[in-house]
C-alpha cells in the first residue's frame, strides 16, 4: 500500500487462524506488534464477519476480555481481532515520529493478514477514544473497511469540542502531563472518565483501576509510552479525510462524557457520509464499562444490520 500520512503497511504474513488466548507477535514498520486473534465458536466452520478492536490512550487490548466473551457468544460466526497500540500493552518499539496514521497502518497490516487468510474480502473495525481517531484514519484510507464503530472520540482539528471551562488553544500547546504516582491524585483524574451514576454505584471498582493505574503507569518507559501517544492525539486532525469514509458507521457517545464532550460525536456525523449516532444517558467517556450490555448490544445490532 503506498504511503499516505504515514499509512503504510508492509507486505502480509502468513497467519494462524487458530483461537488463542496466548500473546502473538508481528513485525511491521519498526515495531514488533502485539496482538491476539478469537476465531468463530466451536463449530462454525468459517468466520462470516472479522472485528478489529482498538483501544484508546495508553491503554492494552486486554480491556476488551468481557467485551469479546459477551459479543461472541451472541454472534457465533464472528471472529475479532485486537492489539496493543504502540506505545501502550506488550507492544514494543516504533515511536519514533508517532502518529495516528501509523497506528492505523498497524491495524491495516494485521487485518488484511488475518482477512487473506480467512477468505474475506473486508473487516470491519472498533476503535475507543484514541482507537477512533486510529480508526476514523484507517477506514478513510482502506477501502477494505466494511464498517467503523467509533467510541468516545473526536473527529480533531477544528472540529475538536472541548470539555466545558477549556480552552482549546491552551490544550494544544499543552506539554505532557505525566502520570501521577499520588493516589489521590490519579483518583480525581480518573473519576472524570465516568458518569455521576457510575460513581456513585461503583466506588470499588473505580478505586481498583486507580490501584492498576498507579502499577502500571510507573517508570521512564511507561511515561515516554504515554507521551508519544499523547503528542499523536493532540496533533490528530480527521476533518479533511472524514468524507473519504466511504463504509457505514455508528458513533457513540455519553451524555455525561467530560473527556470528549457529546459534540464531538456530533461533529463525527456532520462529517461521515454515512454515520449514525447512539447516545447513551447519563454515560461518561468508558461506555465499555458503564454499561457493557447496551454496549454490546448496539455492536451486535449494526454488525447485524450489514450482513457481511
Amino acid at each position: 500500500m503506498a504511503s499516505q500520512n504515514g499509512f503504510e503497511i508492509s507486505q502480509l504474513p502468513e497467519v494462524s487462524c487458530e483461537s488463542s488466548a496466548r500473546t502473538e507477535f508481528l513485525p511491521h514498520k519498526n515495531a514488533r506488534l502485539a496482538f491476539d486473534y478469537i476465531a468463530p465458536l466451536e463449530g462454525v466452520s468459517k468466520a462470516r464477519q472479522l472485528l478489529v478492536l482498538v483501544n484508546g490512550f495508553a491503554r492494552p487490548r486486554a480491556d476488551f476480555r468481557a467485551f469479546r466473551k459477551r459479543i461472541h457468544a451472541q454472534m457465533p460466526h464472528l471472529a475479532t481481532l485486537a492489539f496493543d497500540n504502540r506505545g501502550a500493552g506488550e507492544t514494543e518499539g516504533g515511536l519514533e515520529e508517532l502518529s495516528v496514521e501509523v497506528m492505523a497502518a498497524d491495524a491495516a497490516f494485521l487485518a488484511r493478514s488475518y482477512a487473506r487468510t480467512l477468505g474475506l474480502q473486508g473487516y470491519h473495525c472498533l476503535g475507543i477514544s484514541m482507537g477512533g481517531m486510529i480508526c476514523q484514519t484507517w477506514a478513510a484510507h482502506d477501502p477494505m473497511v466494511m464498517s467503523a464503530t467509533l467510541v468516545s472520540t473526536t473527529p480533531g482539528g477544528r472540529a475538536r469540542v472541548w470539555p466545558e471551562g477549556v480552552d482549546p488553544e491552551q490544550a494544544l500547546s499543552r506539554p505532557f502531563e505525566e502520570w501521577p504516582q499520588d493516589y489521590d491524585i490519579m483518583l480525581r483524574r480518573m473519576t472524570r472518565y465516568f458518569g455521576p451514576k457510575f460513581r456513585q454505584a461503583s466506588p470499588l471498582l473505580i478505586e481498583i483501576m486507580v490501584k492498576n493505574m498507579l502499577k502500571t503507569h510507573t517508570g521512564a518507559a511507561s511515561q515516554g509510552n504515554a507521551k508519544a501517544q499523547y503528542n499523536a492525539t493532540v496533533a490528530f486532525d480527521g476533518t479533511g479525510s472524514a468524507s473519504d469514509i466511504g463504509c457505514p458507521v455508528l458513533v457513540l457517545t455519553g451524555t455525561d462524557d467530560q473527556i470528549i464532550p457529546r459534540g464531538n460525536s456530533e461533529a463525527l456525523c456532520r462529517l461521515i457520509p454515512q454515520a449514525k449516532m447512539k447516545v447513551f444517558d447519563g454515560i461518561g467517556h468508558l461506555l465499555l464499562i458503564e454499561d457493557p450490555e447496551n454496549f454490546v448490544a448496539q455492536v451486535r445490532s449494526f454488525l447485524n444490520e450489514l450482513g457481511q
